[in-house]
């Protein structure tokens, strides 16, 4: 069955945002290839197909390399020519999550970099204040300037959604525009305290690792990504690429990165109305993770250049899914250029 995506121009504001802590990031496999769009109009319209989604491991068309920021190695893929679009993974996760078909689609018609972020994939990280947005955003800007692009369109997924957010916001005038999908905009209701108070303390710090280890164990790994494909089931080569997150030093990073995640949302998310360049968001109306009425569609309400695109049927991870989604996105900013 495929699926229905909705644009919408506006939507009243909602109240709460709850994000969930760790099954933000999980990845998610949903079925269809296809979707039209019904715009304000009421005509439908036809969208290009996107190929169908693709197993890991599709790299060999791409050039893979580093780049040195601050004495640390940000490694990054690159594919295509044209303009450029620069993708921005959830946490956990890594360019790997641009495997399923994302890539290969967008390339045909833009330059696609896909970044890991600081402590996943293959990128170093450093201590301190890495986990928040403010120096992640300084760190992609850096990255940026060292490979001579400006004026990009960013496409942040979840918590890179939030990346994305704060990166305009730091840098206004130097992002020409933004795809954000299942973005993670508001801070939650201040819930998972104890985790946030041992991974502060730094006495317990591998214990809070061990911990963090326990809960996301493989059968716990599974769990979660089980509901975040709700209503899919789990592919075996996600599980597969997902048990990496496992690993001591990307466990670190995912659980510094989420813990930190609400008080960098709570400074940003007072300004968003100041951001005015296109944007169009992208949620699936099964999203499980990131609530679509507390985050999508608030945050669409507040920026005055912004659509919205829901898909009917679809959960969290639209990379994976939905990659020809992320090309209509980008052809509503194309058109409004």
């Amino acid at each position: 069955m495929s699926s229905v995506v909705r644009i919408i121009k506006r939507t009243t504001k909602e109240d709460t945002a709850k994000i969930l802590l760790f099954a933000i990031v999980l990845a998610t496999c949903v079925s269809g290839n296809h979707f039209a769009v019904v715009a304000q109009n009421s005509k439908d319209r036809e969208v290009p197909k996107a190929s169908p989604p693709h197993s890991v491991g599709k790299w060999k068309e791409t050039e893979q390399t580093f780049v040195t920021v601050e004495s640390l190695r940000v490694h990054y893929i690159e594919s295509g020519s044209g303009r450029t679009v620069v993708m921005i993974h959830g946490n956990a996760g890594g360019v790997e999550d641009f495997e399923f078909g994302v890539v290969e689609l967008l390339s045909r018609e833009y330059r696609v970099i896909a970044i890991d972020r600081a402590g996943h994939g293959k990128s170093d990280r450093p201590g301190g204040k890495a986990a928040t947005l403010e120096y992640q955003a300084s760190l992609l800007h850096q990255t940026l300037a060292h490979l001579g692009i400006t004026q990009p369109v960013l496409v942040g997924h979840s918590w890179g959604a939030a990346l994305a957010l704060a990166y305009v916001l730091k840098y206004p005038g130097e992002v020409s525009a933004m795809v954000l999908l299942a973005p993670a905009a508001y801070p939650d209701d201040g819930g998972n305290r104890f985790l946030r108070i041992v991974t502060k303390t730094p006495m317990v710090s591998d214990l809070s690792l061990l911990l963090g280890k326990v809960l996301m164990g493989r059968r716990m790994l599974k769990r979660a990504l089980a509901q975040a494909f709700y209503p899919q089931i789990v592919p075996d080569s996600y599980l597969k690429l997902a048990s990496s997150w496992l690993r001591q030093r990307q466990l670190r990073a995912y659980l510094e990165d989420e813990l930190a995640l609400n008080d960098s949302l709570e400074k940003i998310s007072k300004r968003y109305s100041e951001i005015n360049i296109p944007v169009v968001i992208v949620t699936g109306d099964e999203d499980k993770i990131v609530s679509p009425k507390e985050n999508a569609y608030r945050l669409q309400a507040e920026l005055p250049q912004s659509q919205l695109i829901e898909l009917r049927d679809v959960g969290h991870e639209i990379p994976q899914t939905h990659p020809e989604s992320i090309y209509a996105a980008l052809e509503l900013i194309r058109n409004l250029a």
